[in-house]
């Protein structure tokens, strides 16, 4: 048989070992790669590089480097630790709070918006992504449906809204974005730099391509380019992207990693809740929020150090969490008597929104459901399950690249890992919010979602409360929903000051929303006025028609009106309240 020398030592890269010039060490990589200025664009993948970051903290400390951050999601323990040191002076984000395990405002960056010590620039997620694929492709700008009429337009100076030169239609433009530097946590690499980012890809590899010094790349394993070959279809960030390669197991917590395909008996790790939910308490205040920082990032020397100090026995446990078997599934306590009329306020809403959602997808063919994070995921898992029973199939879709997924009971976070091996389909932000909500098959698609505030003609704001420099936690991927999905149905808590008559920045914009529902009533918007009417109320027992009317006029900021015939919405059955709390176990969404 014909052998060819030189064929044959082509074919040799496959057989190498795990050393190479790029693979190095965490100090070595930021010592050498990183530098005072520059712009960092941070997480592609699943899972953010932590283990990165807190060597950059480590490093940096005291120095006043004036980094600018280019993030998805910054919370309490990936952008917060940058905020309290000083070595941030810019982060363009699209969210900008605490996420895991339920939403809320940060106040330590609540306390840096106010003072104005951080510039603050919001995106919305799909925009972000658009930016740097923009930037990747060497093109100046990228069009898109999102931003519009938003409040978050009138503060960018890299979005304008132009005539699209074929069809005279208005269109928006995002320009491109060009860090310096990418970080990103993927789940192996070669000694090269070709790596395997782990599915779903939220940012794919768009911003190491974009990146101008190319990018950073820890994995939780170093493997030969031979062994990297049986993965190849999975490999997203070339070589040629990448300036240091370095192995870090556990290199994404406290946020989780969950089992990459085929990858036989390596297993990922789930979010670490506890470790989490300490950061959130200690950012209450700067003292606390330091002597945090202290424990967990400035006194570990590396991280090694960190991973000792957390134990074998709880990262083995986070291991453990991940598997599909593993379902927490304890009840509530026997409340005794019924259990409809033991629902809480949430619950209400929820189960009301549950049956509306359902309602509107079988009524108008909807295919794919995208909800944002809260009551209103809640209430599209709960229609999932009931239009199922009904031999009604609709995909749901998480806007970081997750796309026919199954809710699983015992986590209700909206981006819960375990729910990941369900989904049908592992892709990324760019597809999902920019092809299935707001692409060619938008008509297809119902979108759900949360409110701060909303007014009467359906404009959402999740931003900021400009009057009181208040910052709130972003828009996500709510502003591209608002802004692509054919229609949207809002679910929230209803108080005089989140019921108000304008909202004081939109974050997005109501054109399309055709619903809101509370926990007092549904309102429905008249398609001749554009005004959001009452169009039922929460039967409840003991309260006449006119005593509800009431409440819900005294909880409503806009002049009420209504549509001719009020129907009245029944108490949640004890299937849905079972439901409910089989997948809320943690009562953080319906308590």
């Amino acid at each position: 048989m014909l052998r060819l020398s030189w064929v044959e030592e082509a074919l040799g890269r496959s057989t190498g070992g795990t050393t190479g010039e790029k693979v190095t060490t965490l100090p070595r990589a930021v010592r050498e790669l990183i530098h005072p200025g520059f712009v960092l664009q941070v997480g592609s993948g699943l899972g953010y590089p932590m283990a990165l970051l807190y060597e950059i903290i480590r490093q940096f400390w005291g120095r006043n480097p004036g980094f600018t951050f280019i993030i998805y999601g910054g919370s309490c323990t990936n952008l917060v630790p940058f905020i309290a040191g000083g070595l941030v002076k810019k982060v363009l984000a699209s969210y900008l709070g605490d996420s895991y395990p339920f939403p809320a405002p940060n106040p330590l960056i609540q306390k840096s918006f106010a003072e104005g010590k951080v510039e603050f620039e919001e995106w919305s997620m799909l925009t972000l992504t658009q930016r740097l694929a923009a930037g990747a492709m060497g093109l100046p700008f990228f069009p898109t449906r999102s931003l519009a009429g938003s409040s978050l337009a009138d503060n960018l100076a890299d979005f304008t809204l132009t005539e699209d030169p074929f069809t005279g239609e208005p269109v928006g433009l995002v320009k491109a974005l060009n860090p310096d530097l990418s970080l990103v946590h993927g789940w192996l690499a070669d000694p090269e730099g070709n790596t395997v980012l782990n599915m779903p890809l939220v940012g794919n590899a768009y911003g190491p391509l974009a990146a101008r010094k190319g990018a950073i790349v820890t994995v939780e394993k170093v493997v030969s380019a031979a062994e990297l070959s049986r993965y190849r279809e999975h490999v997203r960030i070339p070589a040629e992207a990448v300036r240091a390669v370095v192995e870090v197991p556990f290199g994404a917590h406290p946020s989780g990693h969950h089992h990459f395909p085929h990858c036989g008996e390596e297993r990922g790790y789930a979010e670490d809740r506890p470790f989490i939910m300490a950061a959130r308490r200690a950012s209450r205040s700067a003292e606390d929020y330091q002597a945090w920082l202290d424990e967990w990032v400035l006194s570990c020397p590396d991280h090694h150090s960190y991973l000792v100090k957390l134990g074998a026995e709880r990262l083995f446990a986070l291991k453990g969490k991940l598997s599909i078997d593993d379902w927490p599934l304890y009840f509530l306590e026997d409340d005794g008597g019924d259990a409809a009329s033991a629902a809480t306020a949430a619950e209400q809403m929820i189960a009301m929104a549950g049956r509306e959602i359902e309602r509107v997808t079988r009524q108008q063919g909807y295919d794919t459901i995208l909800a944002g994070v809260g009551a209103s995921h809640l209430a599209s898992w709960l229609a999932y399950y009931s239009l199922r029973e009904q031999d009604r199939q609709v995909a749901l879709m998480a806007e970081i690249g997750l796309y026919g997924y199954i809710p699983l009971p015992g986590d209700s976070f909206v981006f819960a890992l375990r729910n990941f091996p369900t989904g049908q389909l592992y892709t990324d932000v760019l597809h999902i919010l920019g092809c299935s909500v707001s692409g060619n098959n938008r008509e297809h698609c119902l979108g759900v979602l949360g409110a701060a505030q909303v007014d009467c003609r359906g404009n959402i704001n999740s931003s900021q409360v400009p009057a009181a420099s208040l910052y709130l936690v972003g828009s996500g991927g709510g502003n591209d929903v608002a802004s692509g999905a054919n229609e949207v149905i809002v679910v929230t808590e209803q108080a005089p000051h989140r019921f108000v008559g304008e909202v004081p920045f939109i974050t997005s914009p109501g054109e399309r929303v055709t619903a809101v529902i509370s926990q007092l009533g549904l309102f429905r918007k008249d398609p001749v006025d554009g005004i959001l009417k009452l169009a039922a109320y929460l039967e409840r027992p003991g309260m006449t028609e006119a005593q509800a009317v009431r409440e819900i006029k005294e909880q409503c900021g806009w002049e009420l009106q209504f549509w001719p015939n009020l129907e009245i919405l029944a108490l949640p059955t004890v299937e849905e309240l079972s439901r409910m709390r089989y997948l809320d176990p943690e009562r953080y969404f319906t308590r």
